[in-house]
């Protein structure tokens, strides 16, 4: 049923999109997925949702795991990217629906919603923020406010992988970026650890 909502929304956006569409593409009645999702299509959005950020927090936390004591903080940082930029490509369509949906509530009227939002960026500030501290503790980076610096992470990642799925929509231009996920992951990685100054 998730797998048609998702289908669903990325083909037609959620406003857009209606339960029948979707019960004809899971194959199931309207009555079936009301038995699942008392409150229709927008509780099968939050469950996507649920879904997509879960599944972010879990490779973050599995990345920076005891695995890598001893692996130089950049290719940790280089590995963690290739690996969030290829959760995206599998889940292009949920990536769309998250990106669309988070900025219409978070700019919008439903402090509810604004917060489910605020909510899930916080834990993946927090997640991200674990790592970093540890890398300023042992000296490998620079000392400056964790949560800053996992906020810009998180931006660059999410201004990348939008501009990569924009290119695939509407064609590439002369502007894009490197190519696939190691290539992005490198780019940011350089972006960030070297900066724009020549030495």
């Amino acid at each position: 049923m998730l797998e048609a909502a998702q289908s669903v929304f990325a083909e037609r956006g959620f406003g857009q999109s209606t339960l029948d569409e979707i019960a004809s593409r899971a194959e199931f009645g309207k009555g079936t997925i009301y038995n699942y999702f008392p409150d229709g299509k927008e509780e099968m959005l939050f469950a996507l949702l649920d879904r997509l950020y879960n599944g972010l927090i879990e490779l973050i936390e599995s990345h920076f795991g005891e695995s890598k004591i001893g692996v130089p903080f950049r290719d940790q940082v280089r590995d963690f990217l290739t690996r969030t930029f290829c959760f995206f490509e599998e889940r292009d369509d949920l990536f769309l629906i998250a990106i669309k949906e988070a900025h219409r509530h978070l700019f919008g009227d439903d402090p509810e919603k604004a917060a489910y939002f605020s909510h899930q960026r916080e834990r993946l500030v927090a997640a991200i923020s674990r790592p970093l501290e540890s890398a300023m503790s042992r000296g490998e980076i620079k000392t400056m406010p964790s949560n800053a610096v996992a906020h810009t992470l998180l931006g660059n990642i999410n201004g990348c992988y939008t501009h990569v799925c924009l290119c695939n929509r509407y064609g590439n231009n002369e502007q894009e970026l490197p190519g696939g996920a190691e290539e992005n992951a490198e780019f940011i990685t350089t972006m960030l650890f070297d900066g724009l100054l020549t030495k």
